[in-house]
């Protein structure tokens, strides 16, 4: 079997989508020696997956979300001879006639006013028009849709009933392995090269209105107020700046927290490691989240988390994680103050996540996503 893989969420600055498809296709390599693959990926991708014999990286100038994703594309496809399409985000060539898989996180494009926000209004409108002929027409022309949650599962089940029958979960991974203690001296390089503060939260991702950062901002700075006793504490993000990132600094300097957030750009894995590894707590009350990766390196690497009541927050962080309101202030503020007035709460949440984690492995995606090809095409 020769299956094509579409990754082109793989680029030069990884988003949530590419760092699920980079971990994804190195497990694939792990544990399936057999079927040939064609892995597609952005022309600005540098890594350098640890991949066997039996996988071709092939790189393409087009951006996933584009024209040439739902036009063109399937003539690099059909050039390889592959037996199935697997894209790994919601988005596929509407003239491709092989068996198809869509990967599907969420519905953000669908259902979050402000996700196509930021932009000019033409160019908005177009964004939005094209989201709603795009996912719909992908959800109905692919054999299986593989949702990365339940929550995702039943949104996009209750709005499209019709593709209901061929949704499968499978869940995200994280290797736990890769997120023990750092060493010493990377810690210590790490701290002296960011300036680390002693004591902060910690979040990692995209400044995108369902990340609700001016939420988390205006709990976090209650909360300031309301103790302090805290005065110490900071927030530190690590932030892969996009058209949002202009507004939430402004809020910073607006409320003259620039002394107390501390605001990085995108680090390397072992970087991020000492980031966790430092931090009190993952500060990650999110909205429309698909699944929710942070989470999971949080608890791998023994941090306590704050997530959200929202969308696939609860399903992926168990009982393992304070869980608010993302839409309440006062419910984040709660959250913040439960922590920090429980001295038993931090190891317990610790102790909680790491059993947690065991429940997501890299290896057990791949063997449920290799069933699936098989499957396919039995």
């Amino acid at each position: 079997m020769r299956i094509a893989i579409d990754a082109r969420y793989m680029r030069g600055e990884f988003s949530g989508i590419g760092v699920y498809s980079e971990n994804l296709i190195e497990a694939l390599g792990k544990e399936d020696r057999e079927n040939e693959y064609v892995v597609f990926v952005h022309s600005s991708y540098r890594g350098d997956p640890n991949l066997a014999e039996n996988f071709e990286l092939v790189k393409d100038p087009a951006r996933p979300v584009s024209l040439r994703t739902i036009g063109t594309f399937q003539r690099a496809i059909k050039s390889y001879n592959v037996d199935v399409l697997h894209s790994l985000f919601p988005l596929v060539p509407m003239f491709w006639q092989g068996k198809t898989v869509a990967t599907v996180y969420d519905l953000q494009a669908l259902l979050d006013p402000e996700f196509t926000g930021g932009r000019r209004a033409w160019k908005r409108a177009a964004y939005d028009a094209f989201y709603r002929f795009a996912y719909p027409a992908t959800f109905r022309k692919a054999d299986y849709i593989i949702s990365s949650s339940l929550a995702t599962k039943h949104q996009i089940a209750a709005y499209f009933p019709d593709v209901a029958d061929k949704i499968l979960v499978v869940h995200g991974g994280v290797d736990a392995e890769s997120f023990g203690t750092p060493l010493p001296i990377e810690i210590d390089r790490v701290q002296e090269r960011y300036d680390l503060p002693a004591r902060f939260l910690f979040y990692i991702g995209s400044t995108r209105p369902n990340k609700n950062l001016m939420m988390m901002l205006d709990a976090f700075e209650e909360f300031l107020r309301l103790h302090p006793e805290q005065d110490d504490l900071h927030w530190v993000l690590v932030l892969n700046p996009d058209r949002f990132f202009d507004a939430f600094f402004a809020k910073v300097r607006e409320k003259n927290l620039l002394r107390r957030v501390q605001i990085h750009q995108q680090v390397s894995e072992s970087e991020k490691r000492v980031f966790y590894h430092k931090a009190e707590m993952l500060y990650f009350v999110t909205k429309f989240e698909g699944f929710g990766l942070p989470v999971l390196e949080a608890q791998a690497q023994g941090l306590p988390v704050m997530a959200s009541t929202h969308a696939a927050l609860p399903e992926v962080a168990g009982s393992a994680a304070l869980l608010c309101d993302p839409d309440e202030r006062d419910s984040i503020v709660g959250g913040l103050e439960k922590f920090y007035t429980d001295p038993s709460l931090r190891e317990k949440m610790i102790e909680a996540g790491r059993i947690n984690v065991k429940r997501f492995t890299w290896s057990k995606v791949a063997k449920e996503v290799i069933n699936l090809y098989n499957h396919l095409l039995a």
